[in-house]
């Protein structure tokens, strides 16, 4: 399965905020087979996503690694893992950085 159907079957919002989820989720995608040589997502585990938020991500702005621990979890969402996976991904890229727009859930419920 493709991560935009993935995606697209299970995110509410905007057009363009689903678009920029299904763009970070193809490059998720790619580095998680490139790495791991996993295609599917359904094949992924936490250690996974995980490594994608420590290592891959790691020389991004803090800002861009924000935004690839939203896509983590709504990918995690997707695939009915989030409420298992949530431990081992809390970390620094969590905390989303200076300025914007305040979380309409509190951060604890995020990490």
């Amino acid at each position: 399965m493709s991560i935009a159907i993935l995606l697209k079957r299970s995110l509410p919002g905007s057009k363009s905020s689903i678009a920029g989820h299904i763009e970070r989720g193809e490059r998720i995608a790619q580095a998680i087979q490139q790495r791991f040589g996993i295609s599917e997502p359904h094949q992924w585990q936490a250690k996974h996503l995980r490594w994608v938020l420590e290592r891959w991500a790691s020389e991004k702005s803090e800002v861009t690694r924000y935004d690839y621990w939203r896509t983590v979890r709504v990918l995690a969402a997707a695939l009915g893992k989030w409420q298992d996976w949530r431990p081992h991904l809390r970390g620094e890229w969590c905390r989303g950085g200076a300025g914007g727009r305040k979380p309409k859930i509190s951060n604890s419920d995020l990490c």
